[in-house]
């Protein structure tokens, strides 16, 4: 499929399954149903870096601002789950476009609570989790998995943070031997990786961003959310430009009719006190796909965009 043809079959697809409030649903879960606040602040960032205007995203900002907690963040779905601080960080992002100087501020304030002394930031405040399940979490139960820093959160927080010279720091210590970094929350370490790698570009790391790159162009994943987020990885490298373009390549071909993409199981749900998921194999739940494609669709929509957007710059072309 032409490109342009793709970006704007992908922008629709995602657009017109906004609910009236302009708002999307996605990752059904059993005891949190769908995730509302998560998935929007994602999805509504994405479209803006893929071409949206503000105006279409309006009703989107000004519901989101709505559905900040109390505290000052939000979560995988207001009615249902504590706020954390990987949702409030992709709201912040999403909600500066627009103003809301109050709420961002208020958010950056409960986005910093998060932050251990490791400079990592951790998903979840331990208080916050146990007032959510209450009776579902025996009192002795650690809450260290999903408490404790990670590096994709952390990436996010920074994204959203960018001056926090502790997260940075942590994110330099965190890489792998082998130059990637662990995912928590996702069950391919090519997601944690890409936004690490996003977080610190501005912040010129360019060795340990070499190394992460080198990693991900050895990596050959199934899934078209993973492909698209690895391809947006390498893209920058012209030592990778080969396997940019096939990678660009493969998601349009395998593009659907109606504009998205096929969505697999990726969200991985390891037990409150798992700390290596990637290790051990105790789960909460089972993995969770984003059943709607909206997702994983916004995500190749934004990866197909930026390399057309790149490729336009380098032929000096205006878009």
């Amino acid at each position: 499929m032409e490109i342009s043809k793709a970006i704007e079959k992908a922008r629709e697809f995602i657009l017109i399954r906004r609910d009236n409030m302009g708002l999307w649903a996605d990752f059904r879960s059993r005891n949190h149903r769908e995730s509302i606040d998560w998935v929007s602040s994602y999805v509504g960032l994405s479209l803006l870096r893929a071409g949206a205007s503000l105006a279409d995203l309006e009703l989107t900002a000004e519901s989101m601002s709505k559905r900040q907690n109390e505290s000052g963040g939000w979560g995988y779905n207001k009615e249902t789950s504590a706020p954390d601080a990987d949702s409030t960080a992709f709201s912040i992002q999403f909600l500066s476009r627009f103003g809301y100087k109050a709420e961002i501020e208020k958010a950056k304030r409960f986005l910093l609570q998060h932050q251990r002394d490791n400079g990592g930031f951790g998903t979840y405040l331990a208080e916050l989790i146990r007032l959510d399940y209450k009776e579902r979490i025996p009192v002795d139960t650690p809450l260290d998995g999903w408490c404790s820093a990670i590096p994709e959160v952390t990436a996010i927080a920074l994204q959203a943070l960018p001056d926090n010279e502790r997260a940075i720091e942590y994110m330099k210590q965190s890489q792998n031997e082998g130059g990637f970094w662990r995912s928590y929350w996702y069950n391919s370490d090519i997601y944690a990786t890409v936004q690490v790698i996003k977080s610190l570009q501005d912040n010129k790391y360019e060795e340990k961003i070499k190394k992460a790159q080198e990693w991900l162009a050895g990596q050959k994943p199934e899934m078209s959310f993973y492909l698209a987020l690895l391809v947006r990885g390498i893209r920058n490298n012209t030592k990778y430009t080969d396997k940019t373009d096939s990678g660009i390549s493969n998601l349009l071909n395998l593009q659907k009719e109606d504009g998205g993409w096929e969505s697999h199981p990726i969200l991985r749900v390891p037990s409150f006190s798992n700390l290596r998921p990637w290790e051990d194999s105790s789960r909460w739940r089972e993995d969770i796909s984003d059943q709607n494609r909206i997702f994983t669709t916004a995500t190749c929509l934004e990866t197909i965009f930026d390399y057309k957007e790149h490729t336009l710059h380098r032929l000096g072309i205006a878009s």
